[in-house]
């Protein structure tokens, strides 16, 4: 009797006994049903037909690259875990404690575990121009997302800001009188203009230069 693929019923059974001990299909397999996705929501999500997921579980076929990284992305991963198994090895921080009103520290228990960076979501941009004061200090290390929000997504936040001629601006929008024409205002400054704004990136922390190893490449 031929084989029939029904989209319908995630097809665990029926090709684990095709997959490999330890390979993309395998990992993907794992990695989905921790996250309680059939193979239909996970094809949906990542905008495939829903019989896309199967095949590549099974290792009958790799997906597209672009395809890899969006489901690195909503499985909380990295492409190269998914391709080799390597594990993804993100920088974490101990976390000393909370800080609550009147500025009155509070140090947290010693078992609390360190806080784990998503460091491939993040880019490290070196502030030269000492126009962004006092929020911002030249030698400033800004943890700038990868992935950009439309201008409205931003609002309020310090952002790299995509113009439309191009350029990337470091400053805050706000909203102006069209939705098309936010303002935008050094993160220090008071004067703000109207600009057609493409995206913008948030700034989403900021280290000192001396708070990581080998701060003089950072200075380069």
């Amino acid at each position: 009797m031929p084989h029939i693929l029904e989209p319908e019923v995630d097809d665990a059974d029926q090709g684990a006994g095709q997959m490999k001990g330890d390979s993309f299909g395998t990992r993907l397999r794992a990695l989905r049903m921790a996250k309680g996705l059939s193979q239909v929501e996970l094809a949906r999500l990542i905008h495939r037909h829903p019989t896309a997921i199967g095949p590549y579980e099974r290792d009958e076929y790799a997906p597209p690259r672009e395809v890899v990284d969006r489901i690195a992305e909503l499985l909380e991963t990295t492409p190269e875990y998914l391709w080799f198994g390597r594990s993804p090895k993100r920088p974490t921080l101990a976390q000393g404690g909370r800080i609550g009103p009147g500025g009155l520290a509070r140090p947290l228990d010693a078992t609390a575990l360190p806080l784990e960076l998503r460091s491939e979501r993040l880019q490290v941009w070196l502030l030269e121009d000492a126009a962004h004061g006092p929020r911002y200090r030249p030698g400033d290390l800004l943890l700038v997302a990868v992935e950009p929000l439309r201008p409205d997504q931003a609002l309020g936040r310090d952002a790299l800001v995509r113009l439309a001629d191009g350029r990337d601006v470091l400053g805050r929008l706000l909203p102006g009188a069209s939705p098309d024409l936010p303002l935008l205002c050094l993160s220090g400054g008071d004067a703000a203009v109207a600009v057609e704004a493409l995206a913008a990136r948030p700034v989403l922390g900021v280290l000192a230069a001396d708070a990581v190893a080998g701060s003089e490449a950072a200075e380069a």
